[in-house]
């Protein structure tokens, strides 16, 4: 087993190394910059379009109409069965003089309401919003087990956004992925250069009798340092960007698209972090492994 002083004067050597090959190393530091800048603006993109489409699926409602001449303690029955039906999201009951009022409103024209108030055609309904679009249908064949409901909703509209969906999150998951792959591939082969500038270092200590471990760890110490300067980077672009991105437009932008918030930059902070520790600490480390691997054999 390796001595605490070993480890600790190879940390040290790895330290020396990065900085000695310092040109190289930020190199290799920018690569991994330039990929994760691109993979994180695309996760934001990506992260947004999938909470507009969220939004957008908990406005598209349920209608559940009430049949004439029901009692007000039934309707409160119906009202908390809907509420503690599975997925569903909100219930709201809108009276028939309600329902009146937001149709003469509608029309721009307030004596309808006087016109109709005692002789009302409009019945009372629930306007019920689901968790998401993919449970529409389940809580619509529970509502159509209560007798006093009729029950109306967009079952084209749900299938062709439920197709939407999918398809956007597919794309993205493809999109990221293809990402990920151009930006390991591009790393490691930074870092394979990096190794092969030092490759006679490398044959100089094989031939003194160091050990494959010996040689390797202050290089997969620099692939550590590197990768933390690679995560680091970005990370701070993209927070500061995306924060003076939501000042600047977020809330017009919102508004231009019916009132849909954009997702809080804690919450793409929380999906990129780990994602960019992964892959930038991860390929440092497993570049500098790889690209090595074959210098040893001499």
């Amino acid at each position: 087993m390796m001595k605490w002083s070993t480890v600790k004067y190879l940390c040290k050597e790895g330290i020396l190394g990065l900085w000695k090959n310092r040109l190289m190393a930020l190199a290799s530091a920018g690569t991994i910059i330039l990929c994760l800048l691109i993979l994180g603006m695309s996760y934001s993109i990506a992260k947004n379009i999938e909470s507009v489409l969220h939004q957008v699926e908990t406005q598209i409602g349920i209608s559940a109409y009430l049949r004439e001449n029901i009692e007000p303690t039934r309707i409160t029955e119906i009202e908390n069965k809907i509420k503690n039906t599975d997925y569903v999201l909100e219930v709201e009951y809108i009276s028939k003089e309600d329902a009146l009022q937001k149709f003469a409103s509608s029309q721009e024209d307030d004596t309808l309401f006087e016109q109709f108030k005692n002789d009302n055609p409009l019945p009372a309904s629930f306007e019920i919003k689901v968790e998401a679009m993919q449970y529409q249908e389940e809580v619509v064949k529970k509502l159509q087990n209560i007798p006093e409901l009729q029950v109306e909703y967009f079952k084209n509209e749900s299938i062709i956004f439920m197709s939407i969906n999918h398809s956007v999150q597919l794309i993205s998951s493809i999109l990221i992925g293809c990402l990920i792959v151009i930006a390991l591939l591009l790393i490691t082969n930074t870092i394979k250069l990096t190794v092969y500038v030092r490759r006679k270092e490398i044959n100089i200590m094989k031939y003194l009798g160091a050990t494959d471990t010996f040689i390797r760890l202050p290089f997969v110490i620099e692939g550590i340092l590197i990768g933390i300067i690679g995560c680091i980077v970005p990370t701070w672009v993209i927070k500061e960007g995306y924060v003076v991105f939501l000042d600047l437009i977020g809330d017009a932008l919102g508004n231009f698209m019916g009132g849909m918030q954009l997702v809080p930059i804690a919450e793409i902070m929380q999906g990129l972090i780990p994602m960019f520790g992964l892959i930038g600490i991860g390929i440092g480390v497993l570049g500098s492994a790889i690209a090595i691997h074959k210098h040893l054999k001499v």
